[in-house]
């Protein structure tokens, strides 16, 4: 039996935390050397106690042995030996033997690493709950699941949680690999999802732009006798529309105008998003003209035909205002690159003499930047000042992004400098833009002199994101006792931390040999909640070091 690429990696990050630095290794330490000498099994141990986690390495050499041949009973007394300090393991180390314990089909014993976990109270019952479905029973049906889970909690009053808890839980915090995982397991499941879960899963699949999983999602909720109501069928459509696909969208549409008798600007500026998305830019412009004509030829009560779009036979007759038409299909262009079809269309919006909202500026400066034209977005700035359609303010914010994205670094502090001379407060999100281009391109030194005004005087203030980008940044190129001192200083004004802080952070003590500090940080991570699941745990363990060498080697 093989076990995971994850397993390999824990081994060798753990192999060299210092067992005096444990009491409770120390004596595990002991154990095995006392329980273990027989010569086959037999593991070097050195008379003083070692740097290494040697009792990890000796788990390693257990587990090895019981895959190899699952009868023998002297490498199996050996692992009973260890599972009898599971219950003072560290959170990293439980999870960690519960994954290899449920590779080698050992589930009683995985389950007694997990009652001690629970007893402990470190990790919740949401997290303790993945390992059941996720590692230890990932093959069974969803009621064998509950079964195993009521079997860890005891008495049915300690249950608390099942698997519907499960679902509303990974939807709201979990990443995308968990939020797939889920809704996959529950469409092959049972049957026991509700009308809410399903809507939880569709709106958590949607925001993760798995637009076409979440399609399934919804003709499972109709299958099951559920039908979404019409807040589902709007996210879903823009979702797909957002991702460019027209086609299902249509489809989507057609269910939609089943649930309501309006639609309004939010449908049709998405579908006009979903056709630039996807480059069929003649139907955009065909379907921005429709809504711009004073009276429509289309026929309300006549029938629909499938082999057109449907938005095209809906009659939008005064449905939307005239400037959000224009400025809904600007933006649009704006988005998918196409700038001179945007600068036209800007052209005849201004001839109308219609006043435009900043944000269809701005939308115009950033496109501008992207497209290699940033020096015409300076000008386009300076043409708004003077006409008095926007104050340089309101576009400098976006300039100074567009500059950061395109390189132009130095130019883009210049305008936050002259920002700040004229006495305006830019917000911090803008320094965070130039913050993150100076450690980007490796200026250190002036990323860490602007981060020192921001926190004194410069801009709006620092914020939880600014730390972030900062440790980030730091961290990427190596700087880890700066990278560290700042992230303990985050932590001490009680700054809001996030998941993928803790796994920079582990990832690049491993990569510079820090195993006992990366190991710390896992486990604090895991306590402090910033572990969804099981499956991240496994990702993460993926990423954090190579294997190790002969004496970590699983040997399969």
């Amino acid at each position: 039996m093989k076990l995971s690429s994850s397993f390999r990696s824990f081994v060798c990050l753990s192999s060299r935390i210092h067992v005096s630095h444990s009491p409770l290794l120390a004596r595990i330490y002991g154990a095995f050397h006392r329980t273990v000498n027989h010569p086959d099994d037999a593991f070097p141990l050195p008379e003083i106690a070692p740097k290494p986690l040697s009792y990890i390495k000796k788990f390693c050499f257990i587990i090895r042995k019981i895959s190899a041949n699952d009868r023998n009973f002297r490498a199996i007394s050996s692992l009973d030996a260890f599972l009898e300090q599971s219950h003072l393991f560290d959170s990293a180390t439980s999870v960690l033997v519960v994954h290899a314990l449920s590779h080698l089909k050992k589930l009683n014993r995985a389950k007694t690493v997990v009652v001690n976990l629970r007893k402990r109270g470190t990790l919740s019952d949401l997290f303790l709950y993945s390992l059941t479905i996720l590692c230890m029973v990932k093959q069974a049906k969803i009621k064998d699941v509950e079964i195993v889970w009521a079997e860890i909690c005891g008495p049915a009053s300690n249950v608390g949680i099942g698997f519907s808890d499960f679902v509303h839980y990974v939807c709201e915090f979990g990443d995308v690999s968990e939020v797939v995982w889920v809704c996959k397991k529950a469409l092959g499941g049972d049957g026991v999802l509700s009308n809410q879960d399903y809507v939880a899963l569709i709106g958590a699949l949607c925001r993760k732009n798995e637009c076409l999983l979440a399609m399934e999602a919804v003709q499972a909720m109709q299958e099951k006798g559920f039908e979404p109501d019409e807040i589902t069928y709007i996210v879903l459509f823009q979702c797909l529309c957002k991702n460019g696909k027209v086609s299902e969208a249509d489809s989507v549409l057609r269910n939609l105008i089943n649930q309501t008798s309006e639609i309004d600007i939010s449908i049709y500026g998405s579908f006009i998003h979903g056709l630039c998305k996807s480059g069929k830019f003649r139907e955009a412009h065909k379907l921005f003209r429709k809504l711009i004509q004073r009276s429509n030829s289309q026929n309300p009560n006549s029938s629909i035909k499938r082999g057109r779009r449907l938005i095209f036979q809906l009659d939008c007759s005064g449905a939307v205002p005239e400037i959000v038409a224009y400025e809904t299909f600007f933006r649009s262009l704006c988005s998918a690159g196409k700038v001179e079809y945007a600068e036209k269309l800007l052209k005849e919006m201004m001839r109308k003499r219609n006043t435009l909202e900043v944000c269809v500026y701005n939308s115009f400066v950033r496109a501008l930047c992207r497209v290699g034209r940033a020096d015409d977005a300076l000008r386009f700035r300076k043409a708004l000042n003077k006409k008095g359609l926007a104050s340089m303010e309101d576009i400098s914010d976006s300039l100074i992004m567009g500059f950061c994205e395109v390189g132009r670094i130095d130019e883009a502090r210049g305008l936050l400098d002259e920002l700040v001379d004229n006495g305006f407060v830019p917000e911090s999100d803008v320094c965070n833009c130039v913050l993150a281009a100076y450690l980007k391109t490796e200026r250190k030194q002036e990323a860490m002199d602007l981060f020192e005004r921001m926190k004194k005087w410069y801009c709006a203030g620092t914020n939880a994101s600014t730390y972030r980008v900062i440790i980030e940044g730091l961290l990427d190129h190596r700087e880890l006792e700066q990278g560290t001192l700042i992230f303990r200083e985050m932590v001490g004004k009680d700054l809001p931390l996030n998941g993928n802080l803790y796994k920079a952070m582990i990832r690049v003590l491993c990569e510079c040999g820090r195993i006992e500090e990366a190991h710390g940080y896992l486990n604090e991570m895991m306590e402090n909640g910033f572990l969804v699941s099981y499956i991240e745990w496994k990702q993460l363990l993926d990423t954090m070091c190579p294997a190790g060498g002969d004496d970590l080697c699983l040997g399969f």
